[in-house]
């Protein structure tokens, strides 16, 4: 019996994250088919204003349905890639869901037609709890998500 408690337990905790999981693909899922966001977008110029400048600029949209805001997504254009993630909340305004890419945009012979993926990142989160990863982002650079969607929100409130 003792031997078997531990497989028992992985089991169960499988079980139970993996429905987690599921409730977060259905929650992102539900958010990308809404139709008729209002949509708010803080240009470059408001980054360089904060000394926050890249070679191709940065972009911030938020998604906001009946007053809330449910996605945002953040672009940093850099010499020779992009960076693109998008968080994604819970109706109660909770992180739920990370999605975060890194594509190439140059090449050997100049800037790449269409740009190709580098890495990519999921990051899944229950109750403000990462519960899940899959991928890799950026060599394994550790990014508090949590605390970057903070500041996120926060320049979508000052910018008008």
């Amino acid at each position: 019996m003792k031997k078997l408690t531990p497989f028992l337990l992985i089991i169960f905790s499988g079980f139970f994250f993996g429905q987690n999981i599921e409730s977060v693909k259905k929650t992102v899922q539900n958010i990308n088919q809404t139709k008729n966001f209002k949509i708010k977008t803080v240009p470059y110029s408001y980054f360089m204003d904060k000394s926050e400048v890249t070679d191709n600029g940065i972009e911030l949209k938020g998604f906001y349905k009946n007053g809330k805001l449910r996605k945002m997504e953040h672009f940093v254009g850099l010499s020779a890639w992009n960076i693109i993630t998008e968080y994604y909340f819970s109706e109660n305004g909770k992180l739920v869901f990370v999605h975060s890419k890194k594509l190439q945009t140059v090449g050997e012979n100049g800037y790449l037609e269409k740009p190709q993926l580098l890495t990519e990142l999921r990051c899944y989160y229950e109750n403000d709890k990462l519960i899940k990863t899959t991928g890799i982002f950026n060599g394994g650079e550790k990014i508090d998500y949590q605390k970057e969607s903070q500041n996120l929100k926060n320049d979508l409130k000052k910018y008008n």
